[in-house]
């Protein structure tokens, strides 16, 4: 049995939260990244297509910069008071993002991108949406429908 297994989210099992809005964008995100992770077990298995998997890294690079700013935009707006901590994971995690991307394009390395999107983004994103976004959508959520 590979370590890789599809869905890496699988769309009926994603944390839900209070705001439709941020579900939505999760379910967006979710989408490209089975997308990716479907390019990469291909491409483990057989010649990968670099140039599909390049752009489906910066599809969901760029998905996950929109996604950070909307949550931060709200969160500002509405005067989040962990709005910092917050936003700091984000910035986190997309320097993270940019950083493995930089990697990819210098190397192609199908394992380091599979490692990161199949291990320890799949972590991130389930701790990350039952807890900050958690608590976040219900704030929000005496403000936005």
């Amino acid at each position: 049995m590979s370590k890789y297994q599809l869905p890496i989210v699988a769309s009926d099992q994603m944390p839900l939260v209070e705001l439709d809005v941020m579900n939505r964008v999760h379910r967006e995100e979710v989408e490209i990244i089975n997308q990716l992770g479907t390019l990469l077990i291909n491409g483990l298995q057989s010649k990968p297509d670099i140039e599909s998997i390049s752009h489906t890294v910066m599809a969901w690079i760029d998905h996950t910069r929109e996604h950070f700013e909307g949550e931060n935009s709200m969160m500002m707006e509405h005067g989040f008071p962990p709005y910092p901590v917050h936003k700091g994971e984000h910035d986190q995690v997309l320097l993270r993002l940019e950083a493995l991307q930089a990697q990819w394009l210098r190397d192609f390395n199908l394992e380091t991108l599979a490692d990161y999107l199949f291990i320890e983004w799949r972590n991130w994103f389930d701790n990350h949406v039952r807890s900050m976004d958690m608590v976040t959508a219900q704030f929000l959520g005496r403000f936005i429908r």
